[in-house]
Protein backbone atom coordinates (compact mmCIF):
# COMPACT_ATOMS: atom_id res chain seq x y z
CA UNK A 1 0.00 0.00 0.00
CA UNK A 2 1.47 3.55 -0.46
CA UNK A 3 1.78 5.93 2.36
CA UNK A 4 -1.21 6.67 3.92
CA UNK A 5 -1.92 10.43 4.02
CA UNK A 6 -2.23 10.79 7.89
CA UNK A 7 -5.66 13.00 8.77
CA UNK A 8 -6.18 11.52 11.75
CA UNK A 9 -8.00 15.17 13.19
CA UNK A 10 -8.70 18.14 12.02
CA UNK A 11 -5.61 19.98 11.45
CA UNK A 12 -4.42 23.42 10.98
CA UNK A 13 -2.88 24.27 7.70
CA UNK A 14 -0.09 26.75 7.27
CA UNK A 15 0.31 28.31 4.05
CA UNK A 16 2.49 31.39 3.68
CA UNK A 17 0.90 34.19 1.55
CA UNK A 18 2.05 34.03 -2.32
CA UNK A 19 2.77 30.56 -2.37
CA UNK A 20 1.80 27.33 -4.21
CA UNK A 21 1.14 24.11 -2.31
CA UNK A 22 0.31 21.59 -3.95
CA UNK A 23 -1.43 17.40 -2.74
CA UNK A 24 -1.90 14.51 -4.59
CA UNK A 25 -4.12 11.60 -3.94
CA UNK A 26 -5.48 9.29 -6.47
CA UNK A 27 -5.80 10.44 -9.40
CA UNK A 28 -6.44 14.37 -8.26
CA UNK A 29 -3.71 16.56 -8.49
CA UNK A 30 -4.87 19.96 -5.87
CA UNK A 31 -2.97 23.26 -5.81
CA UNK A 32 -3.49 25.92 -3.23
CA UNK A 33 -2.36 29.32 -2.90
CA UNK A 34 -3.41 31.86 0.29
CA UNK A 35 -3.40 35.27 -1.05
CA UNK A 36 -4.71 38.12 1.49
CA UNK A 37 -8.34 37.07 2.42
CA UNK A 38 -9.09 34.41 -0.56
CA UNK A 39 -7.51 31.01 -1.49
CA UNK A 40 -6.77 30.34 -4.73
CA UNK A 41 -7.49 26.20 -6.22
CA UNK A 42 -6.72 25.09 -8.94
CA UNK A 43 -7.02 20.82 -9.48
CA UNK A 44 -6.53 18.60 -12.04
CA UNK A 45 -6.71 14.84 -12.43
CA UNK A 46 -4.08 12.49 -14.05
CA UNK A 47 -5.21 9.52 -16.08
CA UNK A 48 -7.47 7.22 -14.88
CA UNK A 49 -5.16 4.47 -16.26
CA UNK A 50 -2.11 5.93 -14.36
CA UNK A 51 -0.46 4.08 -10.52
CA UNK A 52 -2.33 6.47 -8.20
CA UNK A 53 -0.98 9.60 -6.55
CA UNK A 54 0.16 9.82 -2.41
CA UNK A 55 2.05 13.23 -1.94
CA UNK A 56 1.41 14.88 1.32
CA UNK A 57 1.14 19.06 1.59
CA UNK A 58 4.17 20.69 0.13
CA UNK A 59 5.42 24.16 -1.42
CA UNK A 60 5.59 24.23 -5.02
CA UNK A 61 7.37 27.17 -7.24
CA UNK A 62 4.65 27.15 -9.86
CA UNK A 63 1.36 25.42 -11.07
CA UNK A 64 2.13 23.31 -14.63
CA UNK A 65 1.28 24.24 -17.42
CA UNK A 66 -1.71 21.75 -17.53
CA UNK A 67 -3.36 23.18 -14.53
CA UNK A 68 -5.35 26.01 -14.39
CA UNK A 69 -7.34 28.26 -11.72
CA UNK A 70 -10.94 26.96 -10.70
CA UNK A 71 -11.76 28.31 -7.51
CA UNK A 72 -11.29 31.65 -5.74
CA UNK A 73 -12.59 31.09 -2.38
CA UNK A 74 -12.92 34.19 0.20
CA UNK A 75 -12.14 33.78 3.52
CA UNK A 76 -11.91 36.05 6.68
CA UNK A 77 -8.24 37.49 7.15
CA UNK A 78 -7.90 35.17 9.92
CA UNK A 79 -9.95 32.19 9.38
CA UNK A 80 -8.16 28.58 9.95
CA UNK A 81 -8.18 26.04 7.24
CA UNK A 82 -7.56 22.34 7.62
CA UNK A 83 -7.77 19.87 4.64
CA UNK A 84 -9.24 16.57 5.68
CA UNK A 85 -10.40 13.20 4.42
CA UNK A 86 -14.18 11.91 3.75
CA UNK A 87 -16.11 9.15 2.20
CA UNK A 88 -18.64 9.85 -0.99
CA UNK A 89 -20.85 12.26 -0.28
CA UNK A 90 -23.58 9.42 -2.18
CA UNK A 91 -24.07 5.53 -1.55
CA UNK A 92 -21.68 3.75 -4.21
CA UNK A 93 -23.08 0.72 -6.46
CA UNK A 94 -19.94 -1.88 -6.24
CA UNK A 95 -19.96 -4.37 -8.88
CA UNK A 96 -17.97 -8.08 -8.65
CA UNK A 97 -16.33 -8.51 -11.42
CA UNK A 98 -18.11 -12.15 -11.11
CA UNK A 99 -22.03 -12.35 -9.85
CA UNK A 100 -21.49 -14.49 -6.51
CA UNK A 101 -24.00 -16.55 -5.56
CA UNK A 102 -24.92 -17.12 -1.78
CA UNK A 103 -27.11 -20.54 -1.17
CA UNK A 104 -29.55 -21.32 1.57
CA UNK A 105 -28.87 -19.58 4.74
CA UNK A 106 -25.51 -18.71 3.67
CA UNK A 107 -23.12 -16.32 4.69
CA UNK A 108 -20.07 -14.49 3.70
CA UNK A 109 -17.86 -11.32 3.87
CA UNK A 110 -16.60 -9.39 1.21
CA UNK A 111 -14.35 -6.39 1.21
CA UNK A 112 -14.85 -3.75 -1.20
CA UNK A 113 -13.10 -0.51 -1.30
CA UNK A 114 -14.51 3.04 -2.59
CA UNK A 115 -12.21 6.06 -3.44
CA UNK A 116 -12.09 9.05 -1.04
CA UNK A 117 -12.50 12.84 -1.05
CA UNK A 118 -10.21 15.28 -0.27
CA UNK A 119 -12.58 18.41 2.02
CA UNK A 120 -11.31 22.06 2.78
CA UNK A 121 -12.69 22.84 6.05
CA UNK A 122 -12.73 25.84 8.27
CA UNK A 123 -11.47 25.33 11.56
CA UNK A 124 -13.84 27.91 12.99
CA UNK A 125 -16.94 26.19 12.17
CA UNK A 126 -15.75 22.66 10.68
CA UNK A 127 -17.60 23.72 7.72
CA UNK A 128 -16.93 22.53 4.35
CA UNK A 129 -15.73 24.99 2.35
CA UNK A 130 -15.11 22.83 -1.21
CA UNK A 131 -14.10 19.53 -1.64
CA UNK A 132 -13.16 17.03 -4.58
CA UNK A 133 -13.19 13.29 -5.12
CA UNK A 134 -9.54 11.20 -5.40
CA UNK A 135 -11.16 9.59 -8.43
CA UNK A 136 -13.37 11.37 -10.71
CA UNK A 137 -16.40 9.31 -9.67
CA UNK A 138 -19.24 7.70 -12.32
CA UNK A 139 -22.64 8.21 -11.54
CA UNK A 140 -25.30 5.87 -11.84
CA UNK A 141 -28.63 4.58 -10.42
CA UNK A 142 -30.22 2.25 -8.01
CA UNK A 143 -33.51 0.96 -8.30
CA UNK A 144 -35.83 -0.95 -10.18
CA UNK A 145 -37.29 1.89 -12.46
CA UNK A 146 -36.14 5.31 -13.86
CA UNK A 147 -38.63 6.73 -10.60
CA UNK A 148 -38.26 4.27 -7.75
CA UNK A 149 -34.70 4.56 -6.74
CA UNK A 150 -31.83 7.06 -6.15
CA UNK A 151 -28.64 8.79 -7.87
CA UNK A 152 -25.56 7.18 -6.70
CA UNK A 153 -21.36 6.48 -7.68
CA UNK A 154 -20.46 2.87 -9.19
CA UNK A 155 -17.15 1.36 -9.14
CA UNK A 156 -16.22 -2.40 -10.26
CA UNK A 157 -14.61 -4.31 -6.98
CA UNK A 158 -12.53 -7.41 -7.03
CA UNK A 159 -14.67 -8.27 -3.82
CA UNK A 160 -12.33 -10.82 -2.19
CA UNK A 161 -13.66 -12.63 0.66
CA UNK A 162 -10.57 -13.46 2.65
CA UNK A 163 -9.20 -10.78 4.84
CA UNK A 164 -5.53 -11.16 3.69
CA UNK A 165 -6.43 -10.32 -0.19
CA UNK A 166 -7.78 -7.08 0.70
CA UNK A 167 -5.49 -4.38 -1.53
CA UNK A 168 -5.36 -1.24 0.05
CA UNK A 169 -4.34 1.87 -1.20
CA UNK A 170 -3.93 5.57 0.20
CA UNK A 171 -7.04 7.10 -1.83
CA UNK A 172 -9.70 4.15 -0.82
CA UNK A 173 -11.21 3.21 2.12
CA UNK A 174 -12.38 -0.40 2.61
CA UNK A 175 -15.37 -1.80 4.05
CA UNK A 176 -16.38 -5.14 4.92
CA UNK A 177 -19.77 -6.50 4.35
CA UNK A 178 -21.43 -9.26 6.03
CA UNK A 179 -24.12 -10.71 3.27
CA UNK A 180 -26.81 -13.14 4.91
CA UNK A 181 -29.57 -14.93 2.70
CA UNK A 182 -32.36 -15.49 5.02
CA UNK A 183 -34.16 -17.44 2.17
CA UNK A 184 -34.35 -20.68 1.46
CA UNK A 185 -33.59 -20.12 -2.28
CA UNK A 186 -29.86 -19.42 -3.72
CA UNK A 187 -29.31 -15.26 -3.92
CA UNK A 188 -27.33 -13.81 -7.02
CA UNK A 189 -24.72 -10.93 -5.69
CA UNK A 190 -24.01 -8.60 -8.69
CA UNK A 191 -23.98 -5.43 -7.01
CA UNK A 192 -24.97 -3.74 -4.11
CA UNK A 193 -25.54 -0.15 -3.14
CA UNK A 194 -23.33 0.59 -0.09
CA UNK A 195 -24.94 3.64 2.04
CA UNK A 196 -21.41 5.37 2.41
CA UNK A 197 -23.28 8.38 3.56
CA UNK A 198 -23.92 7.23 6.91
CA UNK A 199 -20.74 5.70 7.43
CA UNK A 200 -17.79 6.67 9.55
CA UNK A 201 -14.22 6.75 8.46
CA UNK A 202 -11.61 5.40 10.35
CA UNK A 203 -7.27 5.22 10.32
CA UNK A 204 -5.02 1.96 10.92
CA UNK A 205 -1.24 3.09 10.80
CA UNK A 206 -0.77 -0.76 9.35
CA UNK A 207 -3.92 -1.09 7.03
CA UNK A 208 -4.71 2.33 6.09
CA UNK A 209 -8.54 3.67 5.68
CA UNK A 210 -11.31 1.76 6.03
CA UNK A 211 -15.25 2.03 7.87
CA UNK A 212 -17.81 0.35 9.99
CA UNK A 213 -18.59 -3.19 8.81
CA UNK A 214 -22.07 -3.32 7.06
CA UNK A 215 -24.27 -6.06 7.43
CA UNK A 216 -26.95 -6.89 4.78
CA UNK A 217 -29.72 -9.45 5.59
CA UNK A 218 -31.38 -10.25 2.66
CA UNK A 219 -35.01 -12.28 2.20
CA UNK A 220 -36.03 -12.71 -1.03
CA UNK A 221 -39.49 -13.85 0.00
CA UNK A 222 -40.42 -10.36 1.83
CA UNK A 223 -38.47 -8.97 -1.06
CA UNK A 224 -36.44 -6.70 1.15
CA UNK A 225 -33.18 -6.43 3.25
CA UNK A 226 -32.17 -5.27 6.18
CA UNK A 227 -29.06 -3.10 6.66
CA UNK A 228 -26.74 -2.55 9.75
CA UNK A 229 -23.72 -0.74 10.12
CA UNK A 230 -21.88 -1.80 13.32
CA UNK A 231 -19.61 0.78 15.44
CA UNK A 232 -15.73 0.07 14.13
CA UNK A 233 -14.64 -1.80 11.31
CA UNK A 234 -13.48 -5.75 11.21
CA UNK A 235 -11.34 -6.41 14.42
CA UNK A 236 -8.68 -7.75 12.06
CA UNK A 237 -6.75 -4.31 11.62
CA UNK A 238 -6.83 -4.05 15.24
CA UNK A 239 -6.36 -0.66 16.56
CA UNK A 240 -7.65 2.41 15.16
CA UNK A 241 -8.78 5.48 15.41
CA UNK A 242 -11.94 7.48 13.68
CA UNK A 243 -10.86 10.28 11.41
CA UNK A 244 -14.64 11.88 10.17
CA UNK A 245 -18.03 11.06 11.39
CA UNK A 246 -20.48 10.29 8.67
CA UNK A 247 -21.72 13.00 6.20
CA UNK A 248 -25.50 11.56 7.50
CA UNK A 249 -24.77 11.23 11.27
CA UNK A 250 -28.55 11.51 12.18
CA UNK A 251 -29.29 8.70 9.86
CA UNK A 252 -30.06 5.60 11.72
CA UNK A 253 -27.37 2.63 11.80
CA UNK A 254 -30.22 -0.32 11.00
CA UNK A 255 -33.00 0.44 8.32
CA UNK A 256 -35.20 -1.72 6.10
CA UNK A 257 -35.75 -1.24 2.29
CA UNK A 258 -36.91 -2.76 -0.60
CA UNK A 259 -34.06 -5.44 -2.56
CA UNK A 260 -34.36 -3.95 -5.77
CA UNK A 261 -33.03 -0.08 -3.88
CA UNK A 262 -29.74 -1.93 -2.15
CA UNK A 263 -28.94 -4.66 -5.38
CA UNK A 264 -30.46 -1.89 -8.49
Amino acid sequence: MEDAIDQMMLESLSLPKDTWHSMFLGDLMLFMQRNKNELLIAYAYQNKDSAPLCQTLSAVESLPEAVILKERIYLGNEEGLAVQLQLADKPYQVKADTPIRIGPKGRLVLYVSTPLWVQMKSLENQSVISEYPAVIPRFSWVGSNTTEGDLCYSTKTAAPSEFEEVNRHAHRAVTALEIINDSSNSLTIERLSLPLNILNLFFSTDLGYWTESVRFRFDSALGETTVVTSQRPPEEIGECKKVTIARNSGKPSRFRTAMNLIMG
